[in-house]
């Protein structure tokens, strides 16, 4: 059998909390175990908005062997 090193899992999730009566907070994951502070926020509309933009920023940083690099850790597993 060949190597069957799995690639990294791409998992894109916010969260928004209410902490407040006009105060929402939101935290966003690219990997389901480490959150980013993304910031607070007064409408849930705003908050969302936030967190979908963090996120696909998030993405495409990553894609394009930003600061998380998936890509650049596949092609140098693939080469080891």
């Amino acid at each position: 059998m060949g190597n069957q090193i799995q690639p990294p899992a791409c998992f894109l999730r916010w969260t928004v909390r209410k902490v407040a009566s006009d105060l929402y907070v939101v935290a966003a994951t690219i990997d389901g175990i480490e959150y980013d502070f993304v910031g607070n926020y007064k409408t849930i509309r705003d908050a969302h908005l936030a967190g979908r933009r963090y996120t696909i920023n998030l993405l495409h940083n990553s894609l394009s062997g930003g600061r998380l690099g998936f890509r650049k850790e596949m092609i140098e597993a693939e080469a080891a």
